[in-house]
């Protein structure tokens, strides 16, 4: 029995279940109540089951389902973002294409600054409290949410205004506030290489880059210096859309550097290692020295540029081949040669 490939309904669902089509695979959409007539509209999903919210996947009926239809699960940043990481990795019992033990790295700010020292990629330096705040920082709330509620800060008296107004607007719970991230805010251009580890070649590819369009930090550019002094708008980093991104070719060794120490760092560190789509969000700065400020241990919402491909999967493959697509060629190809327990876990 061929194995089908199952997604839950936001972020990359569309290029995913279109992928899995391309490749010849059966496509199941874990759909939540109230999304249904928009994944219709472009009849990607051979199956639907219907879920109230993510922490369904843990409900048996719902994973006996999974199992019953050899379904591997892709997982996305909707899962990332909800946190209850440690039961998901202990309670799933359908197979979960990538690691699954990663994804708690991603979402503990702590663990993740510890894979990336582990990489020995150049990392932001970490401030420990906001009393040590001596210059610009980037503070960051608490879980994978897009940017959701992150604004920069340059002193204590600065962070403790701004975070007064995150709590007014309720985008951080009580007691939270200790697993806030603050971390040096570097000047320069940002950029996210979309990378895919397999297991099967032992090759890293580069399968597209993207910059993030968040607002408001970006739509305040639109508005005078004079006016945004006036209003007293304290920006944040919610990403809202994406745009593709061509790197300067000599970028591109570095770019490649960083994708391998974070594989051979992974390996290390969270058994058994990095599998699949994973990526590196970065600044480059006006020297052209590359800082990596997160990673993503999954499909990443900027892949969805590209569903007929980039600029650098053309220049791997002669088809288009999106992100979406190349994870279902991995689970396709290790099905047909018994090697499913390399990719899943």
């Amino acid at each position: 029995m061929r194995p089908a490939v199952a997604t839950i309904s936001s972020h990359s669902a569309l290029q995913i279940m279109k992928g899995a089509k391309m490749e010849g695979l059966e496509t199941i959409l874990l759909c939540l109540k109230g999304r249904e007539g928009l994944y219709e509209r472009f009849g990607l999903a051979d199956k639907v089951i219907t879920i109230s919210a993510v922490e369904d996947l843990m409900k048996k009926e719902v994973q006996r389902r999974l199992i019953g239809e050899n379904a591997v699960l892709v997982p996305h940043g909707t899962l990332i973002s909800g946190g209850g990481l440690e039961e998901f990795e202990r309670e799933f019992e359908p197979r979960v294409f990538g690691n699954r033990f990663i994804f708690r790295w991603e979402y503990d700010r702590v663990l993740k600054d510890r894979l990336l020292l582990e990489a020995g990629v150049n990392v932001p330096k970490r401030i420990a409290s906001p009393g040590e705040i001596k210059g610009p920082v980037i503070v960051k709330l608490p879980g994978a949410e897009g940017g959701r509620g992150y604004f920069i800060a340059d002193s204590p008296q600065d962070y403790a205004k701004k975070m007064k107004a995150v709590r007014g607007r309720g985008l951080l719970r009580d007691g939270e506030e200790e697993d806030v991230f603050i971390q040096e805010y570097i000047i320069g251009v940002s950029l996210y290489p979309h990378y895919f580890f397999s297991p099967l070649t032992g090759k890293v590819e580069l399968l597209g880059c993207d910059r993030r369009y968040e607002t408001s930090v970006d739509g305040i550019g639109r508005i005078s210096a004079k006016d945004q002094l006036e209003i007293g708008l304290t920006p944040t980093f919610r990403v809202i859309g994406n745009s593709p991104l061509v790197l300067r070719e000599s970028l591109l060794m570095d770019i490649f550097r960083d994708g391998e120490g974070f594989v051979e760092a992974s390996k290390r560190l969270v058994k058994p290692g990095a599998i699949g789509p994973y990526c590196l969000e970065m600044i480059c700065d006006e020297s052209g020295k590359l800082y990596t400020f997160e990673f993503s241990g999954r499909i990443v919402a900027g892949t969805n540029l590209f569903v007929n491909g980039s600029p650098y999967s053309d220049l791997i493959y002669d088809e288009p081949m999106s992100m979406g697509r190349r994870i279902a060629r991995e689970i396709r190809k290790a099905a047909e040669s018994g090697e499913m327990d390399r990719i899943t876990t």
